[in-house]
C-alpha cells in the first residue's frame, strides 16, 4: 500500500485515507439500441430517483500530456484516477451562472472514492469556449483548498463528453443506479488533437450501479438476458480511443 501512495503522490494525487470511503462501482454495457427495453426493465424493478430522475450530463475530462488516464484504462491498471468538471443540462437551458462539480476519482479495482466540490462557472465558458481556454484549469486551481489536494498543472482539458441519463434507487440492494446513452465526445482540445473530427458518438449504453459491497444486484440476470454484459467500460476511454485512432462515429 505504501508504494501505491508513493506512485499517486508522484503525479499530484493522494489516496483516500479510510477504506470505508471507497464505494464499489460496477457496470453493465450493451448496444445502445437496447435503451428502450433496458429502461422499461429498470422502471419495472426500481424506483426513479426522487430528486433527479433524468437529465443531460456534461463532463470535461482532464488528462496529462501522455494521456495517463487513457493509458491506465487501456492497460487494465488496477489503480486509476480521473479529473473532470461536470454540469447538468443542455446548452440552451443553462442559466448565466451554472453550478459545476469538480471531481477527482480514485479507483483501486472496482472500489472508488470520489471527491466532489461544487462551484459555479459562466454559461459562456461551458456552452461555447474551446477546451484550450485558460479558464478551465483555473477552475481547479481556484478550488484546490476545497478539494483537499492539488491538481498538477500537467492535467489539462482534453475532451468534453455528453450523454442522457436516467437515475434510480434500488432500496433492497442499497444501490444507486443510472442508465446512460446517447454518449458522445462533442469537443476536444484543438491544441492536442488538431485533426480530430467531432462529435464522436458511441453505439453503447451503460447501466451503472454503486454500492458498498460490489455484489451484482438482484436484477443482474435481467440485464444479462437483455443482452448487456457486466464489464469494465469507460466513456472517456472509449471516446478517446476513437479520437486518437481517427475512427469515425458508427
Amino acid at each position: 500500500m505504501k508504494r501505491i501512495f508513493e506512485r499517486l503522490g508522484s503525479i499530484g494525487f493522494g489516496l483516500p485515507s479510510l477504506e470505508s470511503d471507497l464505494v464499489n462501482e460496477r457496470k453493465f454495457a450493451g448496444d445502445a439500441a437496447l435503451q428502450p427495453f433496458v429502461a422499461a426493465l429498470l422502471d419495472s424493478m426500481l424506483l426513479p430517483d426522487r430528486y433527479n430522475p433524468e437529465g443531460h450530463v456534461n463532463s470535461v475530462y482532464f488528462d496529462t500530456p501522455q494521456t495517463l488516464a487513457v493509458s491506465e484504462k487501456d492497460n487494465g491498471d488496477n489503480i486509476k484516477r480521473k479529473v473532470r468538471a461536470r454540469w447538468y443540462g443542455r446548452p440552451e437551458t443553462l442559466p448565466e451562472s451554472v453550478p459545476v462539480f469538480l471531481e477527482l476519482k480514485h479507483r483501486i479495482g472496482s472500489a472508488r472514492r470520489k471527491i466532489r466540490v461544487e462551484t459555479t462557472a459562466p454559461r459562456a465558458l461551458l456552452a461555447g469556449a474551446p477546451l484550450d481556454d485558460s479558464r478551465w484549469p483555473a477552475i481547479f486551481a481556484d478550488n484546490a483548498a476545497a478539494l483537499g489536494e492539488p491538481v498538477g498543472a500537467i492535467w489539462t482539458p482534453v475532451c468534453r463528453i455528453e450523454y442522457d441519463r436516467l437515475r434510480y434507487n434500488d432500496l433492497e440492494g442499497s444501490s444507486r443506479v443510472s442508465l446512460d446513452w446517447n454518449i458522445a465526445a462533442t469537443a476536444v482540445s484543438e491544441t492536442r488533437f488538431p485533426q480530430a473530427d467531432v462529435p464522436v458518438a458511441l453505439d453503447r449504453l451503460v447501466c451503472e450501479f454503486k454500492n458498498r459491497g460490489g455484489a451484482p444486484p438482484r436484477w443482474a440476470d435481467e440485464m444479462l438476458r437483455a443482452g448487456l454484459r457486466l464489464q469494465s467500460f469507460s466513456k472517456y476511454g472509449s471516446c478517446m480511443e476513437r479520437i486518437q485512432s481517427g475512427i469515425p462515429s458508427p
